[in-house]
């Protein structure tokens, strides 16, 4: 295992992008979102027979006075074929774990379900709860335009062209008290809790030029918001809100959908709606946004999860119940 070295974000971040799994969570300016959350970011450079492999992990208190715990965010970004990077992974975390006190190791690869193959060690590991959306839905943007509209639903294509008679004009450079204004008023109308402020500055200054703020706007007045993320030829749809005012124009497909035509023109060749339900239950509290984020077509992803590494005798069992804790208690209150 070797620290990365002095390089600069562009050097880490062209490093991340050479290999099979790049992914946002891994690109240098996530991690130092995550570093201003309060985990301690270690970006290691780990020897393969492919090069250097580089992985950012995530480490903070466990809960256990005396012992921390690392979280590996969908890393690494080897193939999920290439076993002996992975083990070579393995091994480095593990001895990271020593001189950070860590009670566990948790990996949340970046591979989908089905394509780790039978008999790979992080199989081997205990299941743990995910952090990141096990779900999600791919469009692939390296079709013509009019292409990937026509493998939307109707009902979306339909909206999106309804939007564009009906006037709903999209800011590509919009601000980011637009973008707050409306996740604050999706937090109030729909009485969740949603990113906030702070989180969502935080998020824009260290993504810098590679986060894209879009709003719909129905006669001169901001209706919707989002914000996208670009990273390895991806963007990611990370933010959003609505007020919830004139629905009956769709601004909310029509802006997705510029989103991508933006991201495309960007060179990006994939647009990540982020996050549906891993099954088809109907209670499942993110059902109708499933049902939005469906309507753009695409490819529907089920990514394999998390699995964990016991490092200490009982440090698995005991930061359970933290975990049950933490989860009570950011129920509670703002993300």
């Amino acid at each position: 295992m070797l620290p990365a070295g002095s390089g600069t974000a562009a050097d880490w971040d062209y490093r991340v992008r050479e290999w099979p799994a790049a992914n946002l969570l891994q690109s240098f300016a996530w991690g130092e979102v995550q570093g201003r959350a309060g985990w301690d970011i270690h970006r290691l450079e780990i020897p393969t027979t492919e090069g250097l492999l580089p992985l950012s992990a995530q480490v903070t208190g466990s809960g256990v006075p005396g012992f921390s715990r690392i979280y590996v965010p969908r890393g690494p970004v080897c193939a999920a074929s290439d076993i002996a990077a992975f083990e070579a992974v393995a091994l480095a975390l593990t001895e990271l774990g020593e001189k950070v006190r860590a009670a566990v190791l948790e990996v949340e690869v970046p591979w989908s379900a089905d394509e780790i193959p039978p008999g790979h060690p992080w199989l081997g590991w205990a299941a743990a709860r995910p952090r990141q959306p096990l779900a999600t839905v791919m469009v692939d943007l390296r079709p013509q335009p009019e292409a990937i509209l026509g493998q939307f639903r109707e009902k979306t294509r339909y909206n999106v062209r309804l939007a564009q008679r009906r006037g709903v004009v999209i800011n590509e450079e919009a601000t980011l008290a637009q973008l707050i204004a409306c996740v604050e008023a999706t937090e109030a109308r729909q009485r969740i809790h949603l990113p906030s402020p702070e989180h969502l500055e935080l998020v824009a200054e260290k993504l810098g030029r590679a986060a894209r703020i879009l709003t719909a706007e129905v006669d001169g007045e901001v209706v919707a918001a989002i914000l996208t993320a670009a990273f390895a030829e991806e963007a990611t749809y990370l933010y959003g809100g609505a007020t919830g005012r004139h629905r009956e124009r769709m601004p909310n497909q029509f802006l997705q959908w510029r989103a991508m035509l933006r991201a495309r023109d960007e060179g990006g060749h994939h647009y990540d709606l982020w996050g549906i339900p891993e099954n088809d239950d109907p209670q499942h509290p993110w059902r109708g946004l499933a049902q939005f984020k469906l309507g753009f077509g695409g490819e529907q992803v089920r990514y394999a999860g998390a699995r964990l590494r016991q490092l200490r005798p009982g440090g698995a069992a005991v930061l359970s119940v933290t975990d049950t804790v933490r989860q009570k208690v950011r129920k509670r209150g703002r993300r």
